[in-house]
């Protein structure tokens, strides 16, 4: 004879079909036990349980390993959510909850379907586990069950931003492209003498300036927040190389001359992702204070551990006001 227990996810229509096709194979059907005096006694003594929760997070920290205080926080909502599994476990979303409940729902349910297809399976192969095994067995499937989930959202989170940020990448390019475009614009207008100096025009090009600082700080927060930083090693030259091949058409028309100095064969370990953008934008900036016809000298260097480079102006213009932090690009030099 054959012994089958019936989940919490059948429905009474189920149930009886079940006990039909029991009664033809010779098999018999174990129902659900009822837990009404677990979950009063849960309600009980919530109270408690959050004092000796709380009392055994203190506990932790002053021995020197402290636990997460948002766990503290997380225990009044696990008691309620383990009332509502113990009345009913597998219950789909209510139409018109709110998104985080409902996605959680869900993947509780999910994560209960799977764990009891395991433990029956194991069971069915295995008859003869005890107590304490079958207990260890259900308290290690919900834990993968747990971190399975938890994984896979965190995985989809992550390819979600990780498309964003390729979006913004492009975006941000676009507008770095068309705001070089107007300064350039902007800097020709003052050398032609066809812009004069004035209030208007020193706030139009602080505008700017200002904005695309904004954006690139913006740009490397994004960077930053899609999984750190990406290590590896940098050839400087290479990447001075990079920054005069993208800036020389702004150093001809701006009247410039952009040399590059001998290589120095000088490496480093950094995010191209952020050092490209922050050399270009060096070069940039000594485009920007040079006077026409000046010489701009890229020059890289080996110094012990470190690659250094230096960006040298023989004839520069002054800043009115000296206002050198409104200089395009200098923000995310300096970050």
């Amino acid at each position: 004879m054959r012994i089958v227990s019936l989940r919490m996810y059948h429905c009474d229509p189920c149930v009886r079909e079940l006990d039909q096709m029991a009664k033809l194979q010779r098999v018999v059907l174990n129902g659900s036990v009822r837990m009404d005096r677990v979950r009063e006694l849960l309600f009980q003594k919530r109270a408690e349980l959050q004092d000796r929760w709380d009392r055994q997070l203190r506990a932790a920290a002053e021995a020197g390993f402290p636990l997460d205080h948002a766990t503290s926080n997380l225990l009044p909502q696990l008691l309620d959510a383990t009332a509502e599994a113990l009345q009913k476990r597998f219950r789909l979303p209510a139409a018109g909850m709110p998104a985080p409940a409902a996605g959680g729902r869900r993947a509780a349910v999910q994560g209960s379907l799977l764990a009891d297809f395991l433990f029956d399976a194991v069971l069915e192969h295995d008859p003869s586990l005890s107590d304490e095994e079958q207990r260890r067995l259900a308290d290690s499937l919900a834990h993968a069950a747990m971190e399975v989930l938890v994984r896979q959202q965190l995985e989809s989170e992550l390819d979600r931003r990780r498309r964003d940020g390729d979006r913004f990448t492009r975006l941000g390019h676009q507008l770095r492209n068309s705001m070089t475009a107007a300064q350039l614009a902007l800097g020709l207008l003052r050398q032609r003498g066809e812009m004069q100096d004035s209030r208007a025009v020193r706030l139009l090009e602080d505008s700017l300036a200002r904005l695309r600082a904004g954006l690139e700080d913006t740009f490397l927060d994004e960077l930053l927040t899609q999984g750190g930083l990406r290590l590896s090693r940098i050839k400087l030259d290479r990447m001075a190389a990079e920054a005069r091949g993208d800036t020389e058409t702004e150093a001809r028309e701006r009247g410039v001359h952009l040399v590059l100095g001998e290589p120095s064969h000088a490496e480093f370990s950094g995010d191209t992702r952020l050092m490209r953008p922050a050399v270009r934008a060096m070069v940039r900036v000594a485009l920007d204070l040079s006077r026409r016809g000046a010489t701009v000298r890229v020059q890289c260097a080996k110094r012990r551990e470190a690659a250094r480079l230096a960006v040298v102006v023989d004839r520069c213009r002054k800043r009115p006001g000296g206002r050198l932090a409104s200089v395009s690009g200098l923000a995310l030099v300096r970050r």
